[in-house]
């Protein structure tokens, strides 16, 4: 049985190592072989601390952990090449088939790479002696699979749970929290120089091996100094929880293999001609309540805004947290623009009633702002007045908020009709949100898009009146509304049955997340829509939209505003730390280094898409 499930897998993986998957498991694997030897680099390097390389072994270990606790929440569902429902209806007894399963999820780049990693405990046990080596080469599989089996039961009850909201809100705490913690994880850098300096706090240390991901450290040490007994608890225990982890993952699997499918909502797209504009605004509200995805976007965006302006109380920043409501607004638009992708096919009533496109656009940005604005609103006036932000942070939220909430009304209305991301019929899905992506480029695109809609208004705070900013925000926030839904409009009315054929097309074919397709017939945009392109510029384009934000936020916008909140702050912002009179040069160059990226980036990716379009869809039909 396990051979049997072996072979099929590497069949399956040597015949689809061709193209995106191909780049994306070399990207992922280089990637990944990085970060392990930065690993090993830790536990290698003279530290002035003789304790630190166990130290850091531990705490990088349990970040390796929570990797592979949650990294299938992030990024969608975890490797399923061979999916149990495949073998359903074989006489095979469940936990059989969970060993075999087991035995396969060691197949891929990612058990390697994490054996690479943990491989770094061995290397930190050579000074500890003959015996503490002996322990770490008995503990490195046992660390490997323990993180594997967690991981498949993790993920197995993150996809029982998240058919009900209970499950969509923990998935949104998690994601929120973990990339907020992403992108916030410079507050923390006075405190791990100190450690690297003076050693980790006995309470940190003590706490990172106490964790299981830690306990082949404390084997080691245990061995180091003959305590036998405690070493081999340390390696029973890792045994232990593997056993427990593999008969849970054998429980969820029987649930999963003996439930049917779960539908999704029915999303209703329907016009109903008595009520025009208040029937969508009923329809899309109860949508976001009802609708698992939706609702799961919208607690993200509240868990992400939260933790992202607050962390840096941690530093003493608490210039971030009058944005709260902002960035919620934010990451709501952002998540909130494949509003008819999500709907499926069930366009069609929509199109096919004279006068329905208008009223449905315009529906859908009145339901959205019903959503949105109240908290956004509430979030920027009680954290400002808690905080006593308010001398300086009121002329901004007073310009920003009503220019975010108009903007993203527009744009999200606009980005859903040009470039929608084709998705299985609501009344088809699974229920199970691990197997329902997002598209990178349509949300990064989406905050490009929304930081552009807010500029006016902040350059009007920033250089004009303080009587200017609310206006250019208010004018701003409806004149983008208004045009933009006008837009998306006409643009539904012109290319509706266009926008129907495209959703039929995909979703009659197996769905692959995370891609979005020309609904015109004439560029592929899965990948990026570069697909058919070369892995080197599709890294370009991908390195240029990741890390434009770093010189254009993270060293331009954010050491702007400390510039005014807190003058006497350094930290690591590089125009905090040159004389005064090259602060605006250097924040000027950053953002303009940051806007330089992002146009490669741009320009970059309509070469590439340039490229294969007419070839792509040449072969599209062929193979038909």
């Amino acid at each position: 049985m396990v051979g049997v499930l072996i072979r099929m897998k590497l069949a399956v993986l040597r015949h689809s190592m061709t193209g995106r998957r191909a780049a994306d498991m070399i990207g992922g694997g280089v990637l990944g072989l990085a970060l392990a030897g930065g690993t090993i680099w830790l536990a290698v390097h003279d530290w002035p601390v003789g304790s630190l390389p166990l130290d850091l072994a531990g705490a990088v270990f349990a970040l390796w952990t929570v990797g592979w606790l949650f990294g299938p929440v992030l990024f969608g569902g975890g490797d399923e090449t061979l999916r149990p429902e495949h073998f359903a209806l074989l006489p095979i007894a469940p936990r059989r088939l969970t060993g075999g399963l087991l035995a396969t999820a060691f197949l891929g780049v990612a058990p390697v790479v994490s054996l690479v990693a943990f491989s770094a405990l061995i290397v930190a046990a050579r000074p500890s002696g003959a015996a503490a080596v002996l322990v770490a080469l008995s503990a490195v599989p046992l660390q490997l699979l323990f993180v594997v089996l967690a991981s498949r039961v993790v993920t197995a009850a993150l996809s029982t749970l998240m058919r009900a909201k209970i499950g969509a809100v923990l998935a949104a705490v998690i994601s929120g929290g973990v990339l907020a913690l992403t992108h916030t994880g410079w507050v923390l850098k006075p405190t791990i120089s100190y450690a690297l300096t003076a050693g980790f706090p006995p309470m940190l240390a003590d706490w990172v091996r106490r964790l299981p991901s830690g306990w082949g450290i404390v084997a080691v040490e245990a061995a180091g100094r003959g305590d036998w007994p405690a070493a081999g608890g340390a390696l029973g225990g890792l045994a232990v929880l593997s056993v427990l982890a593999m008969l849970g993952w054998s429980a969820l699997l029987v649930r999963r293999l003996g439930r049917r499918a779960a539908g999704g909502r029915v999303s209703s797209s329907g016009f109903v001609s008595r009520g025009g504009v208040r029937a969508v605004v009923a329809r899309d509200l109860r949508t976001a309540s009802r609708d698992l995805m939706r609702f799961h976007y919208l607690v993200f965006a509240l868990v992400y805004a939260l933790a992202f302006c607050l962390l840096p109380l941690l530093a003493g920043l608490p210039i971030f947290v009058p944005f709260i409501g902002v960035a919620f607004g934010i990451w709501a638009a952002a998540v909130s623009a494949n509003l008819y992708g999500e709907d499926g096919t069930v366009i069609w009533q929509t199109v096919l009633i004279p006068g329905a496109a208008r009223k449905d656009v315009r529906g859908r940005q009145l339901a959205w702002l019903l959503l949105t604005a109240p908290v956004v609103v509430v979030l920027s006036v009680v954290p400002t007045l808690l905080s006593g932000q308010g001398s300086w942070a009121w002329p901004w939220l007073a310009a920003l908020v009503p220019a975010l909430l108009g903007g993203g009304a527009g744009v999200i209305v606009l980005i859903s009709v040009l470039r929608p991301v084709p998705m299985t019929d609501p009344h088809k899905r699974s229920g199970n949100l691990l197997e329902n992506g997002t598209d990178f480029t349509q949300v990064m695109l989406m905050l490009v898009l929304v930081g552009v809609a807010v500029a006016p208004a902040c350059l009007t705070v920033r250089y004009g009146p303080a009587w200017a900013g609310p206006v250019a925000g208010l004018v701003t926030g409806v004149g983008l509304a208004w045009l933009l839904g006008d837009v998306a409009a006409k643009r539904l009315e012109a290319y509706g049955p266009d926008l129907l054929a495209g959703m039929r097309a995909t979703t009659s074919r197996p769905q692959q997340f995370g891609g979005s397709v020309d609904l015109r017939g004439s560029v592929d945009l899965g990948d990026l829509g570069i697909g058919g392109v070369s892995s080197r510029r599709r890294a370009v384009v991908i390195a240029c939209f990741t890390l434009c934000w770093v010189p254009m936020v993270a060293q331009g916008v954010v050491p702007a505003i400390l510039r005014y909140t807190d003058p006497g702050r350094r930290s690591w912002f590089l125009a905090r730390n040159v004389p005064e009179v090259w602060h605006w040069p250097v924040v000027g160059v950053m953002v303009l280094l940051g806007v330089a990226l992002l146009g490669v980036g741009w320009h970059q990716l309509r070469v590439a898409r340039a490229v294969p379009a007419s070839s792509s869809t040449t072969d599209q039909y062929a193979g038909r």
